[in-house]
């Protein structure tokens, strides 16, 4: 899929090389491993090869990797070294582990989350600044995955770069547009696409910086949850799209006349949408999307394409506690339904549709073969089907890690915690949305519907950002321990009544937006990352704050490691109301017996 939607321009550039190409390779004892190239993009393959080792010899390749969160996630495969003590992974079957079969980039396709991390977390970069730092070792034996291995035999690193030497970005406010601009080396003009994904929402670049290493001027177009952008995915306006389509083509380093959309999910059926109505664009790829309109109504001038809906009664849940939403979209086949489906059959331009067979977010394969007859019936053949038996909803670059379900929605979350407790969410007092599996990643606009919640857990998640917190007017605990969490930003929806804050185990360092908390008593933020007096400080602007954990950051374990007592001493002294600080009481003696003494 990913070559052929290179192919969109005849003028396509060779791959860039990020790094010198010579191997890097690490040694212990007799046995070597190495991997050519050390540093390359992350779309293009790797040899691995092992030398040193005894003929017939077992042993375990592993790799490991690091989020931007510092979550690690790992692989392995059993091998057997040849009559020459050798192994290739171009050539060599792997007996067992996380594949099988001759795969050479197995060790980096089949990476997820380490045996102590939360399941179902998707490996996927935010910033493409910096590489993936990929550890590959060999070890002793054949070692099962979550198992610790045997002995370390060899070692090397790599890195996995989502951007090369020239690849210039550009982050836009054009009008209502927002988002990056990734423009190749050189001085083009260059095919141009317009990059867009699902209703996870925000900024997402690997895609669009991987394009513009490969030759295309690449916008990253988000279209909710970024800036001044809307919050949630509310109706949506072709128009917003309209403005993307029209800079980029105006753009003085794209080749004209036309430019192509890519998209997946929401962001491929916008793709279809962008493809029908507007001029601008002639080319579209299309993974994992629906010809008909979904969720959100689109509107277009005077004309209104309404969503399907999805059916929550419909919703399965697997063994493993994964939602199986994949017969709860209403049936775009439905006469009831036409009124959402887009006229695609009116597009000029070209289709590239990429679907997976094992798709269970929906019936991708389906609606593919749906878009595909209709565009037969109206006599068009302006289009190509790649379907893949086995591939799931998400279908991204060659190599990057799989990953085999989505994160929880809220929504999906409350419906689950409905049926366990037999009541409806938005009449509960107290709601507990912990540790879902798949873990929650954001908080969407399904929370506003908790209007009597006073006690809302969502611990022990994957959620990074704090949002949508403005339908909950009665709130009095939150509980937001063990996320990815940075900053306490959307808090201020409830300053005027929460009373208790749970946060510890993030990755919480400025405490900028705490003064809004005006009746917050208990702050639970241990092990986060505060490190700065400066910080700190800002607590003394909570006038009923009385008991604070805050042991395991930075500040305090710097203190306390010369003596319990400077701590203790020199956080009351800047927060002075506090009656109890790390589970210990504080203990203030009084100014009388101060002048006795």
């Amino acid at each position: 899929m990913w070559r052929v939607a290179r192919a969109w321009a005849a003028c396509l550039r060779p791959p860039v090389q990020c790094r010198p190409p010579g191997p890097r390779s690490g040694s212990r004892g007799a046995a070597t491993v190495a991997v050519e190239p050390a540093a390359g993009l992350a779309d293009e393959p790797v040899a691995t090869k092992v030398l040193g080792l005894a003929p017939g010899q077992r042993v375990t390749l592993r790799g490991l990797v690091a989020n931007e969160q510092g979550c690690l996630f790992d692989s392995c495969a059993h091998y057997l070294a040849d009559s020459r003590g050798e192994l290739d992974l171009a050539r060599d079957t792997a007996q067992g582990g996380d594949y099988t079969g001759v795969e050479p980039m197995g060790l980096f396709w089949s990476l997820s989350p380490a045996g102590m991390e939360r399941p179902y977390q998707r490996l996927v970069p935010k910033q493409i600044k910096t590489p993936m730092k990929v550890e590959v070792s060999v070890h002793q034996g054949h070692s099962q995955p979550g198992t610790i291995p045997g002995q370390v035999l060899a070692k090397a690193n790599v890195e996995r770069w989502f951007t090369a030497p020239g690849v210039r970005r550009i982050r836009l406010k054009e009008g209502s547009v927002r988002g990056s601009l990734f423009l190749p080396s050189g001085d083009g003009p260059f095919p141009g696409v317009i990059d867009m994904f699902g209703d996870e929402g925000g900024l997402i670049e690997f895609r669009s910086s991987l394009l513009a290493t490969h030759g295309f001027a690449a916008l990253s177009l988000p279209y909710f949850d970024f800036e001044d952008l809307p919050t949630v995915m509310k109706d949506l306006h072709l128009e917003y799209f309209e403005e993307a389509a029209r800079f980029l083509q105006r753009h003085p380093k794209v080749k004209g006349p036309g430019i192509g959309v890519i998209g997946t999910g929401k962001g491929a059926e916008l793709a279809f949408s962008m493809i029908t109505f507007l001029p601008q664009v002639v080319a579209a790829v299309c993974i994992s999307g629906c010809s008909s309109n979904t969720v959100t109504a689109l509107h277009y001038g005077e004309l209104t394409l309404p969503g399907l809906r999805f059916d929550m009664s419909k919703i399965s849940i697997s063994e493993t506690g994964v939602f199986d939403i994949f017969e709860a979209l209403d049936d775009p086949v439905d006469p009831a339904n036409s009124h959402c489906l887009i006229p695609i059959e009116e597009a000029e331009g070209h289709f590239l549709l990429v679907v997976g067979e094992d798709d269970r977010i929906w019936k991708s394969s389906l609606f593919a073969k749906m878009a595909v007859e209709r565009l037969r019936q109206h006599g068009k053949d302006n289009f190509k089907l790649l379907s893949y038996p086995g591939a799931g909803h998400r279908i991204d670059p060659p190599f990057l890690p799989f990953c085999s379900a989505k994160a929880t929605t809220i929504k999906e979350a409350l419906a689950r915690w409905e049926e366990k407790n037999g009541q409806k969410a938005s009449e509960a007092k107290e709601v507990k949305l912990y540790a879902q599996v798949p873990p929650v990643e954001k908080m969407d606009a399904s929370l506003s519907t908790l209007g009597n919640c006073e006690k809302l857990s969502l611990s022990t998640n994957c959620i990074e950002k704090i949002a949508n917190l403005n339908g909950l007017k009665n709130l009095r605990i939150l509980s937001l321990g063990r996320n990815n969490i940075k900053n306490l930003n959307g808090l201020e929806a409830v300053g005027d009544t929460l009373e208790e804050l749970w946060i510890s185990y993030n990755l919480i360092e400025k405490l900028k937006g705490i003064h809004v908390m005006k009746k917050l008593k208990i702050l639970y933020m241990s092990n986060n990352l505060v490190k700065d007096w400066a910080e700190f400080v800002r607590l003394a602007d909570l006038p009923l704050l009385e008991d604070l954990v805050f042991v395991g950051n930075p500040l305090e374990e710097k203190y306390s490691a010369d003596q319990q007592s400077s701590w203790v001493e020199e956080a009351t002294k800047r927060v002075p109301r506090l009656k109890k600080l790390d589970g210990v009481p504080v203990i203030k003696q009084e100014e009388g017996e101060e002048g006795e003494n």
